[in-house]
């Protein structure tokens, strides 16, 4: 070689260092100044305008990312002129590098390129490169922030040749200075897209704000209005001589304080909701029965505005059904009642249930309120199973209501497997719909329902432990359960049941236990009572035999107004049998009598 064929060699790669190294620079002016809509067609002219430089045929850039310790890759963008593209754009491949590209994870990672011709490379490279047209090849590792952030590839499809070493360091600046506009473009979308979402969470937040606004007042008013009927009622009987009209007032006190108990309900309801405890009992349950107590529960107003009321029920429903008969008694009178808010005098409500479908033990059933009220415009019919929401102002002033019953039939229906949906126009009435999934129960002759007010049920010779601390709810337990005829001793916390109990343990058959109680709780009295007995001796009860005859564990039941689940949990956790929640429901209490002191 002459003197002049190495200068002219020696010039031709200067020149080219320079057209390389001049590139890159308009390449980080172009990046610098890119606006983020315009950043991605910026960014593929500049994969091009170094891929011209340095005389290649495809760029493609590739991020990585870790899954369960291994190292993948994603391509992020390619250009590639006079050779096909690597990925079809419409879809995003990941490669394990261990799998794909064995040894590159090693060399990349160590910040070494991998440069060179495809056919003296390994048989695993050659298999993933020469598929593709690749002859030479040159790997340009990146690394932000001291990480392995991944690659930029430069792909030449013509000839075979190792590219050079200023080649390789100015394609390095090149593909860092891409990495770190890409970052930045992203930090910027990333910024964009908060700010966006913090204006829209604010707007919503406000709304939110307003709605619950709304409903405080409307709660406010929804509590104050029986509460001023209780009140006031209550200095009518005391003041009053005339046994009617003291009947008359505890009446009225009585229909006032369901009516708050509703209220308070929802609220419980709905603050489970809120925090994810709200979960369905699933029992078995006469269908039939069930249906009847929901329509129970309204049959007094019905009459009261003279309504016209129909039931059908398909013959090919099922008995008995295994699910939460409670919840659904709750979606159906809640359903009800609002057909008979809304429906003026002499109008009519009908209750419809079909089976929709039977299959492998599960039926779908789907319930029907239909009534001829005033009806729902539909700008106002999206906002109805909205929670602190009703569907217009004004119904809570005309017609009261917390505003929160139809978004609890939602949640109770959509956990039952259904849906509910409304079908109205203003003037018209209304149709309130939803679908369940029960399972099918046993079908056999029914032991009967809990207790009621008309049947007595006598527990003459047994004898409770009542733990209450406070005197009226004493005295309430006392005058409820007169009629079973039931001994009752009472003990005013916790530690002195426990000293009642273990002083006598023969003599008590049940223990109705609260949990809130000076000295020593429920909770921490029931496990107390738990580590006495367990000093028991192992006992088994013959026919016919009680606790008198031979020592067991006695049952224990909560009897208190923490009725959330985590309250129930924690009573069973501690070592109670069932749990009853106040304010006490009668029947209730004589389920629970019945279940834990069957007759001798």
């Amino acid at each position: 070689m002459t003197d002049n064929t190495v200068t002219n060699t020696e010039s031709d790669n200067s020149a080219q260092q320079n057209r390389l190294l001049n590139t890159i620079n308009n390449v980080a002016a172009i990046l610098l100044q890119a606006e983020v809509e315009k950043f991605e067609n910026a960014l593929l002219g500049c994969m091009k305008m170094m891929g011209e430089a340095v005389n290649v045929d495809r760029v493609y850039i590739w991020r990585n990312h870790t899954v369960d310790g291994n190292l993948y890759c994603t391509q992020l963008y390619e250009w590639s002129e006079g050779a096909e593209p690597q990925q079809d754009n419409e879809y995003t491949i990941d490669i394990k590098y261990s799998n794909n590209m064995p040894g590159w994870e090693e060399e990349l990672s160590n910040n070494r390129c991998i440069n060179g011709i495809v056919r003296e490379m390994n048989a695993a490279t050659q298999a993933q490169l020469s598929p593709q047209g690749i002859l030479s090849i040159l790997v340009v590792p990146v690394f932000l922030r001291e990480r392995f952030w991944g690659f930029v590839g430069f792909d030449d499809c013509r000839s075979e040749r190792i590219f050079s070493e200023s080649e390789e360091t100015i394609l390095r600046s090149g593909s860092l200075l891409i990495a770190h506009a890409l970052l930045r473009n992203d930090l910027t979308l990333g910024i964009r897209t908060t700010a966006k979402e913090l204006e829209i969470a604010l707007e919503e937040a406000q709304a939110a704000n307003r709605a619950k606004s709304s409903f405080l007042s409307n709660m406010s008013h929804e509590m104050r209005t029986p509460m001023n009927a209780i009140i006031g009622m209550t200095q009518i009987g005391k003041k009053s001589r005339d046994i009617e009209k003291k009947d008359y007032a505890f009446e009225k006190i009585e229909g006032a304080s369901n009516h708050m108990l509703g209220v308070i309900n929802d609220v419980l309801d709905m603050s489970k909701i809120e925090a994810g405890k709200f979960e369905l009992t699933d029992t078995e349950f006469e269908f039939e029965k069930m249906i009847q107590k929901a329509v129970n529960i309204l049959d007094f107003r019905i009459k009261e505005k003279n309504l016209q009321f129909s039931l059908f029920t398909d013959t090919d429903i099922p008995k008995v059904f295994i699910g939460d008969d409670q919840r659904l008694t709750q979606v159906i009178s809640n359903l009800l009642s609002n057909a008979v808010k809304f429906t003026p005098n002499h109008g009519s409500i009908s209750l419809n249930v079909k089976l929709v479908n039977d299959e492998d033990g599960m039926c779908t059933l789907e319930i029907e309120v239909r009534d001829t009220g005033i009806g729902i415009s539909p700008e106002h019919k999206s906002r109805l199973f909205t929670s602190f929401e009703q569907a217009e102002n004004s119904i809570s002033r005309q017609f009261g209501g917390t505003g929160l019953g139809l978004s609890i039939c939602k949640r109770i229906v959509e956990m039952m497997g259904g849906q509910i949906w409304v079908d109205s126009e203003p003037g018209k009435g209304s149709v309130f719909a939803f679908t369940v999934r029960l399972i099918r129960g046993d079908e056999k002759d029914g032991e009967g329902g809990i207790g009621t007010m008309e049947q007595i049920y006598s527990f003459k010779g047994r004898r409770i432990l009542l733990a209450e601390d406070v005197e009226i709810n004493r005295e309430i337990v006392l005058s409820l359960l007169e009629p079973a005829e039931l001994e009752i001793d009472c003990a005013i916390n916790g530690a002195e049941a426990l000293k009642m109990f273990s002083s006598a343990p023969e003599k008590y058959d049940m223990i109705f236990m609260d949990m809130q109680m000076p000295q020593m709780d429920g909770l921490e009295a029931t496990r107390q009572i738990r580590a006495f007995e367990s000093k028991f001796p192992p006992a088994s009860f013959a026919e016919g035999e009680t606790r008198r005859d031979r020592l067991k564990p006695i049952p224990i039941v909560a009897m208190t107004a923490n009725v959330f689940k985590d309250d129930v949990d924690k009573c069973l956790d501690a070592g109670m049998n069932d749990h009853v929640g106040k304010p006490l429901i009668y029947n209730e209490v004589i389920d629970v009598l019945m279940r834990y002191l069957p007759s001798k």
